[in-house]
């Protein structure tokens, strides 16, 4: 059926070419927010150092121009939950541009918040609408979701459930726990699961096998669907080039057979950038484009 504007009695009245290309532009348009569908592949980038600032080196050359060939999920690290505590906070230039960038090639972004160098969380935990209210101004500012990466202790479920009411459609809150995940890792989960979308595992030694965290996670009541194992990137492990082997615990082939063993939600790494990035290219990342496709993971939400 055709738009009302378009048919025989109201065509020629006044605006229509406007209102044409308004019709045009809606239909054509594709959501900014699209839901993530299938695996989850998520590269987090070390670009805000809590101590340094910007770090162009998690912001290589390849994914400035192609970042839907090697992810489909960005982790931007980092945010402070102090940062939060401000309500006027934003996103220092650099890091929002790359935001803005990879959201216009259609890579899902998380701001990271926290790290195992991080300052503010009791202020957080004191006063989680506070926080939220920052971190949604963000999420809409920037269409984008948030991960917390809790190191310090505490619980956190207020501030997500917080944040949950308020954020924008089509956006997403993802959590990183240990290995193990500690008590207030699982606590915090528990008392927020309804609005946690997935649960980054993360890597504590490229030799430890990740199906452990798997089973421990589980145990503690995170599913494996909603479990993302995490890998390095680089230094230690050979991941931004290769693949590797299935047999081998460091490697992101271990991370895919896994998650199609588990019906897991999907993988992510760390980090492009950083101490965890040695003997990787800034031009291209083949061993992350061939877990992508090893995966199944896709983007839905390029535009």
């Amino acid at each position: 059926q055709l738009p009302f504007f378009l048919n025989s009695k109201s065509f020629c009245k006044r605006k229509t070419l406007s209102r044409i290309m308004a019709f045009l532009r809606l239909s054509l348009a594709i959501p900014l927010a699209a839901a993530l569908s299938g695996p989850i592949f998520e590269l987090d980038l070390f670009i805000n150092d809590p101590s340094s600032g910007y770090q162009p080196t998690g912001w290589p050359q390849y994914l400035q121009t192609n970042a839907t060939k090697y992810m489909n999920v960005a982790g931007i690290s980092f945010i402070q939950p102090s940062d939060l505590m401000n309500p006027s906070y934003d996103l220092p230039t650099e890091v929002a541009t790359a935001v803005k960038s990879l959201r216009a090639q259609g890579v899902t972004v998380q701001l990271l918040v926290g790290g195992e160098i991080s300052s503010g969380w009791p202020q957080l935990e004191s006063n989680p609408t506070t926080a939220a209210n920052t971190a949604i101004a963000l999420m809409k500012k920037y269409d984008c979701g948030i991960e917390i990466d809790n190191e310090s202790g505490g619980d956190t479920s207020a501030f997500i459930k917080a944040v949950a009411a308020g954020k924008p459609s089509g956006t997403y809150i993802s959590m990183d726990v240990n290995g193990t995940p500690t008590g207030f890792q699982v606590s915090t989960y528990k008392g927020a699961a309804d609005d946690i979308d997935w649960v980054n595992l993360m890597v504590s030694n490229p030799a430890y096998d990740q199906e452990n965290s798997m089973t421990f996670a589980n145990n503690d009541g995170i599913p494996y669907s909603k479990q993302t194992v995490a890998y390095y990137a680089g230094t230690w492990v050979n991941n931004c080039n290769t693949v590797g082997s299935a047999s081998d615990y460091g490697d992101t082939a271990n991370g895919v057979a896994l998650v199609k063993k588990h019906s897991a939600r999907g993988l992510s790494v760390w980090a492009v950038g950083g101490a965890s990035y040695g003997g990787c290219s800034t031009t291209d990342a083949p061993g992350f484009s061939q877990a992508m496709k090893d995966l199944g993971a896709s983007n839905l939400n390029k535009l």
